[in-house]
């Protein structure tokens, strides 16, 4: 029998088989990136530009090889793919250096209609609904068992939002980083996000972290119109 293969970190994209050529060769870059963008926030691996690439030329090599060096792919043809799907062309999803991509509602419609026409991604000798997928996250408001407000504050205190706090520099935030650091996706629903944010500040409560229980309350404070909207 063979073994069941899952992504869990990015070394398992290397795992991705491409898909036959004939799939996927008639579809733009921009729609196997938004593709890709899907299924590495799916998995929970970041979507920066070498993730991005790595998957998508994993999955279409045709479309997303460098030139010459069939085996190796481009990240540049990736990257003026990403400024393709920004909101000022196709409106497909927002991106920052450092950050990564990020799907808007459009976005997440044009990956999912891509879906449908080609199927999920083959990995291993598996496919489709044979894939092992992370479990789905907890329904927010109520704790996943195995989330501890440790690994809440871990997470609030390596993010960027955290540091241009710490720093002082809380003017530069965007709503891209409080996204990043919930953990969620621009178009997700306002209640949502705000469920997260309590969540955070629960944990940061129940450790008696008040450093932290005053950056979460700046946070809410700060994008209250983007949580109400």
């Amino acid at each position: 029998m063979n073994e069941r293969i899952s992504v869990r970190d990015k070394g398992d994209l290397l795992k991705l088989r491409p898909f036959p050529t004939s799939r996927y060769e008639r579809y733009a870059l921009t729609s196997l990136t938004a593709y890709s963008v899907y299924w590495l926030h799916k998995w929970r691996i970041t979507t920066s530009l070498e993730n991005v690439a790595v998957a998508s030329h994993r999955m279409f090599p045709v479309k997303f090889a460098m030139v010459g060096w069939p085996e190796l792919p481009d990240i540049t043809r990736v990257n003026r793919s990403v400024l393709q799907m920004r909101p000022k062309y196709r409106n497909l999803a927002t991106s920052s250096a450092g950050k990564g991509v990020f799907l808007n509602h459009r976005g997440l419609e044009e990956a999912e209609a891509l879906i449908a026409r080609i199927g999920s991604p083959l990995i291993g000798d598996r496919a489709g609904d044979d894939m092992i997928m992370p479990e789905e996250r907890p329904e927010l408001g109520k704790r996943d068992r195995s989330v501890h407000p440790e690994k809440h504050l871990a997470t609030i205190r390596g993010s960027r939002l955290f540091k241009l706090y710490k720093t002082s520099k809380f003017e530069e935030t965007e709503a891209i980083d409080l996204v990043t650091l919930l953990n969620v996706y621009d178009h997700t629903p306002s209640k949502q996000k705000q469920a997260k944010l309590n969540q955070f500040l629960q944990s940061a409560r129940e450790l008696g972290d008040q450093e932290v229980v005053g950056f979460l309350e700046e946070v809410g404070h700060h994008f209250m119109k983007y949580l109400s909207r």
